[in-house]
Formats: structure tokens, C-alpha cells, sequence
């Protein structure tokens, strides 16, 4: 099992490999936000929070992240300003509710409207195009929006070290089951706000890209080239106009589709020739497993059937089919297409790699790891019927978009979390699937009816339901009765340890001690030879060591309590601390002392091995010293009192201890 004396590397690869480029990503987010053209349908907002956040994580530096998010929100201001200027009242957002707005607050507050503007959400980047528009002298400008961008970098860092602030401290106390699916709903959460935005200002945004486009065509310089070079010209021209089915979507697509590959390939090369990548996909299996809980194994179980083939397969024949009868033959076929190429590609691209799946599957699946089919296809099935039932007008974007986000999320993590998968086979499963999904989509827009078509018959909608509820009955049941079952494990046996003070002394017997969030505790101080972690609880209960309460509602709202505190408090829980990436197997607590135990295997004649682990409670101060602790421990070197023995073993312990 991998060491969690770095925990946040395990958790946050991503995001700590970053590095300085976190800051300009999240300096870029702020700038987005804060020019009209991209502000309208850009949550930099979200992405400024988060850099607080991992501020508070210890990830970034606060005054320093303030700097770019505060660069990039001025550069933002600055780029509506003049672009406003530029344009004039060709924008085409007169009409739009957040720009009319904006405008409001510019005609009653002035200059202050730039510094509310940047907490009201579209207003943002509108309010310094409203100030242009308006005529607000450029001197007068640039300092109020220096002024804004400032106050916008502190106040939004800070609500984000806050809400960072806040995850620390009741992370820790969180079940562990309840932590992915904490995640899942905040991912959620983030791709609704995300697409909220979009959906509200996308139209504006058509409208003033459609006016700026028409501008630059006329700018004579550009008039002159496009003289001079007619074919290119007209080439440009109808590879970006956007209603002509080769047009702008299909340039987009096409663009898309390249990246995506160009993606695919990149991480195929790294997992092929870079070390880190497989060594990082082990950690996640093997930290994953140690996540598994019997509730949490059974939602997996039920919750991956949506990817198994026969419920897919039936999924897609009968959207397909319900696409076909009801007159939708383009949306039919866009679908088709994408889960079929899907198919095809997962399953040539298993053969070419053959990497074999991780060693802690929960069930038994025969085909080859790389790339994830599940991920793909909850990304070429599930993602595509999303949008193109939104593209049918069926559902709205929103719905849309944000039920395929969590389709995808959730059958990928499945699959880490049941270790079928290692995390490169779910991030290139759903590019794959991604690739096939644009491809689908471009090909239901390309053979998308010019012409109004002709009413249905009645029958030809009923046929279209039945079709589609027959094959989601049979998706049904082939997802109760077709569930693989897990994997027969006999219990591995205690490590045995030929020498336990040569394991010492090198290094391989593991004594760091890390909480779930990260934070590193004082590490193993004793190791016992002679009894097992339980029977050691039990004959320290005597000496006043009682169990730490279990994670529940109440104890983990007093140990927040505590912390925000800074003292004790009776009946709060202790956040589960591990070593070697095992949870601990007791957790004792005596006065301003914690006790946490773990088995930690066996010499060679079969003695089992103890670590100890002692901490100071919430509270306790900096002169706590585990001194009390350690001599209560010594006490195991005689025969158990008499009131524990019927029960709790009695016998010698040796104890060593560790300096």
C-alpha cells in the first residue's frame, strides 16, 4: 500500500504539478472574466476562488496569486474599454438585460460602478464597456479600474482561502465514503454555475461577435489582402461562415478533433516512456482501495452497469432507434455514429496497448486497462444523446450539459474507485469518447434538414416511445442480473519482518503519520512486539485510554467546533490519521493525549507487530510531550491487571523505542 507522507501529491497531481504556470492560468481567468468578449460565457470567478483555495492548501502564495489575479482583471477592464471604443454601438448587447444593467449603474454611480460591477457576475466585464460607451474620460478610467481589479483580487483570494479554510478543517472529519461524493456534487455544482453562465450570455455574445465580425471584414486592410488573394479569401469564407454545413461548425470540429488527438497521443507517449505516469496511476489504485467501504463498493457496482456492454449497447439502439421513428434520422445517425466509431477505436486501442488492469480489480473483467471503454462511452453515449436531445430541443442546455458532465464523472470514477481502471485509462477514455462525440455531432449538423419536415403520423411516435422504452427494459435488467461478482481475496497475510531493527534503521518500516488533508502528525515513537493492535486497546482501557467516538454528525460538528476553538472538547471525533496509506486500527484518547495504533505485521515466528503513534488533542498547547503516554505503555511489560484479563490477552510485550 503507497506511503501518504504526501498525501496532497496522491490527491492533487494536477494541480501541484502546475507549478507557477497555477498562477497564470488563474491570472488568464481573471482577465477572461473581465473583457466582454469572453466575460460573458467565462466563470473566471470560479477559477480565481479556486486558486484561494489551494492558497490555503498550501499549493500557492497569497500576496502572489493577488498580483496576477489583480494584473489580469486590469488587462480584462482595459481590453473592454477600448474594444468598446473601437466598436461603438456596434456591439449588439443594447438588448441585453446584464448590459442594460451595467449601463444603470454607470449613469447613477459613476466611476464606483466599475468596483460594484466586479462582484455582480456578467456586470463584470460589462461595466467598463458601459463606461466607454458612456464617454467616462480614459484617465478617469484607468485609475477606477485599477481601483476595482485590486479590491476584486483581495476579496475574492480571500473568499477563496476561506472556503479553502473551511474544506481543511471538515475534510478530515468526513467518512470516507462521503468524500467522493462531497467532490462529485462540487463538480456538479461548478459545471452548472459554468453553464448557467454560458446559457445566459451565449445569445449577447452571438449578437456582438456577429458585429465585430462584420467590422473587421470591413477593415481596409484586410478588404485589401482579401482582394489580392480571392480563392484564399473565399476559402476563409466559407470554411467560417457559420449556416453552411462545411462552415464554422465543421472547421470547429475539425479543430477540436485534431486537439483532442493530439492530446491522446501525448498521454499515450508519456505512459509508454515516462516512469511517473505508471508509478502515479499505482499510488491512486492503491490509495483508492484503501477508500473502499461495503456501501461504497455497492453503489459502484450499481452505478458502473450503465457502462457494461449489453446495458450501453441497448441504451444506444434504443435512442437511436426513438431518434430514427420520430423523424430525427440526422440525430439517429449522429449517434450512431459516435458510439459505433467509439467502440471500434476503445477496442483496437486496448489491443494495440494490452496494458493489464490493476491488481486490486474488485471483479474480474478479461479485456485489456488502456484505454477506459466505460469512460468512453459515457462520454461517446451519454454525452452525445445529451446534447443532441438538446439539439432536438428536447431538454434545455443547461440539463444538458450538465447531466453528461456527471455521466462521465461518475462512471470514471467508478472505475478508479472499484480499480478496474488506473486513472490514465479514465483521462483517455473520455478523450476518446470526446473525440467520437464532436465527430457525431458535426455529422448530425452536417445532415440536418434545410427544410421544414413534413408532420408525422401518430403511429411513427408511438413506435418511437415503445422502441425506446423496450430497449431500456432490457438495459434494466441486464443491469440487475448481469453484475459480475467480486473477486474472491483470500485476507493477505501480516507482512513478515525478519529484523525488525535493521527495518528500522534503513527505512522500510514506515513511521510517518499524515491526516486525510495532508497535515503531517508526530510519527510512530513505538513499536511492540507481542500483542495485536485491539488487545493492546484493551489493556490500556484499565489505564484510562478509552476509544475516540466514531465519526457521526455530532462528534464531527464539536471537533470542528474544537479546532475553530482551539481547545478540547468533550465528545469530539478525531480525523482518521494513517501510515503507510492504512487507516489506523484503534484510536484511544487519554487526557491531552491521542493514541493511534496500527498493526504493522509480524516478525518471522509469527509475532504480531504494533506501531504506536501518540498526538496531542485539539487544544493542548505547545508543551504537550508524549512522556504520560509512553510510560503508561510500558506498563504492557507486565501481566495484564486483573480486571482486564478476562478481556484482553495477558503475557509479556516488548517494546521498542524510537528516537
Amino acid at each position: 500500500m503507497v506511503a501518504m507522507s504526501a498525501f496532497h501529491l496522491h490527491i492533487l497531481p494536477a494541480l501541484e504539478s502546475l507549478g507557477i504556470w497555477a498562477y497564470w492560468i488563474t491570472g488568464a481567468a481573471a482577465f477572461l472574466e473581465g473583457w466582454w468578449v469572453t466575460g460573458l460565457v467565462t466563470p473566471g470567478t470560479l477559477v480565481v476562488d479556486a486558486g484561494g483555495a489551494l492558497v490555503r492548501l498550501g499549493n500557492l502564495g497569497f500576496l502572489d496569486l493577488a498580483w496576477f489575479v489583480g494584473i489580469g482583471a486590469l488587462l480584462g477592464g482595459e481590453a473592454s474599454f477600448l474594444s468598446g471604443r473601437w466598436l461603438g454601438a456596434r456591439t449588439g448587447l443594447k438588448d441585453s438585460a446584464a448590459f442594460r444593467r451595467a449601463s444603470g449603474l454607470v449613469d447613477r454611480y459613476g466611476p464606483l460602478a466599475l468596483i460594484a460591477g466586479r462582484f455582480l457576475g456578467p456586470v463584470a466585464s460589462l461595466a467598463p464597456l458601459a463606461a466607454a460607451l458612456s464617454g467616462m474620460e480614459r484617465r478617469r478610467f484607468s485609475l477606477w479600474n485599477a481601483a476595482s481589479a485590486a479590491i476584486y483580487a483581495l476579496a475574492h483570494v480571500g473568499f477563496g482561502y476561506l472556503a479553502g479554510d473551511i474544506l481543511a478543517r471538515v475534510a478530515p472529519y468526513l467518512p470516507r465514503a462521503a468524500m467522493p461524493l462531497a467532490i462529485l456534487a462540487l463538480a456538479t455544482l461548478l459545471v452548472w454555475l459554468a453553464v448557467r453562465q454560458v446559457a445566459k450570455g451565449g445569445p449577447a455574445l452571438h449578437a456582438a461577435m456577429s458585429n465585430a465580425g462584420a467590422k473587421i471584414a470591413a477593415w481596409p486592410p484586410l478588404r485589401r489582402q482579401a482582394e489580392r488573394h480571392p480563392r484564399t479569401a473565399a476559402f476563409l469564407s466559407r470554411r467560417l461562415a457559420p449556416g453552411s454545413p462545411g462552415g464554422l461548425l465543421a472547421t470547429a470540429a475539425a479543430v477540436l478533433v485534431i486537439y483532442l488527438a493530439a492530446v491522446f497521443v501525448d498521454g499515450a507517449l508519456d505512459l509508454a516512456f515516462v516512469p511517473g505516469t505508471a508509478e502515479l496511476d499505482q499510488r491512486i489504485s492503491s490509495l483508492m482501495h484503501a477508500y473502499w467501504t461495503p456501501g461504497g463498493l455497492r453503489l459502484a457496482a450499481w452505478a458502473t452497469q450503465l457502462g457494461h456492454v449489453p446495458v450501453a449497447a441497448l441504451v444506444a439502439a434504443g435512442s437511436v432507434a426513438g431518434f430514427a421513428l420520430a423523424g430525427r434520422r440526422s440525430a439517429a445517425a449522429g449517434l450512431a455514429i459516435a458510439v459505433a466509431g467509439n467502440a471500434v477505436t476503445v477496442t483496437l486501442l486496448k489491443l494495440a496497448f494490452g496494458r493489464a488492469r490493476p491488481e486490486l480489480a474488485y471483479f474480474l473483467e478479461t479485456s485489456n486497462s488502456f484505454p477506459s471503454g466505460h469512460a468512453a462511452i459515457s462520454v461517446a453515449l451519454y454525452g452525445s444523446l445529451a446534447l443532441l436531445l438538446w439539439r432536438e430541443k428536447l431538454i434545455g442546455p443547461t440539463l444538458a450539459i450538465v447531466s453528461g458532465a456527471c455521466m462521465a464523472a461518475m462512471l470514471g470514477s467508478t472505475r478508479i474507485y472499484l480499480s478496474e481502471h488506473y486513472l490514465s485509462d479514465v483521462l483517455n477514455g473520455w478523450i476518446v469518447g470526446t473525440i467520437w462525440m464532436v465527430i457525431g455531432l458535426a455529422a448530425a449538423e452536417a445532415m440536418r434538414p434545410r427544410t421544414t419536415p413534413k408532420p408525422l403520423p401518430a403511429w411513427r411516435h408511438v413506435a418511437s416511445i415503445a422502441a425506446l422504452l423496450a430497449c431500456l427494459g432490457g438495459a434494466g435488467w441486464f443491469a440487475v442480473h448481469d453484475v459480475p461478482a467480486p473477486l474472491e481475496r483470500n485476507a493477505a497475510a501480516a507482512a513478515a519482518i525478519a529484523d525488525l531493527p535493521a527495518a528500522l534503521g534503513s527505512g522500510s518500516f514506515e513511521l510517518a503519520v499524515d491526516r486525510l488533508d495532508g497535515k503531517q502528525l508526530p510519527p510512530v515513537s513505538l513499536v511492540t512486539e507481542g500483542l495485536p493492535a485491539d488487545a493492546i486497546a484493551a489493556r490500556l482501557a484499565p489505564l484510562g485510554w478509552s476509544p475516540a467516538p466514531a465519526p457521526g454528525l455530532r462528534p464531527v460538528l464539536l471537533a470542528i467546533g474544537a479546532e475553530l476553538a482551539g481547545r478540547a472538547i468533550a465528545g469530539a471525533a478525531e480525523p482518521p490519521a494513517f501510515r503507510d496509506g492504512q487507516p489506523a486500527d484503534a484510536t484511544l484518547r487519554s487526557g491531552d493525549s491521542v493514541l493511534r495504533l496500527w498493526n504493522a505485521g509480524t516478525l518471522s515466528g509469527g509475532t504480531p507487530l504494533a506501531a504506536w503513534a501518540f498526538a496531542p488533542t485539539e487544544g493542548s498547547g505547545s508543551s504537550w510531550k508524549p512522556a504520560k503516554a509512553e510510560a503508561d505503555a510500558a506498563q504492557l511489560l507486565t501481566p495484564a491487571p486483573a480486571a482486564a484479563r478476562q478481556d484482553s490477552p495477558a503475557g509479556p510485550v516488548a517494546i521498542r523505542q524510537i528516537r
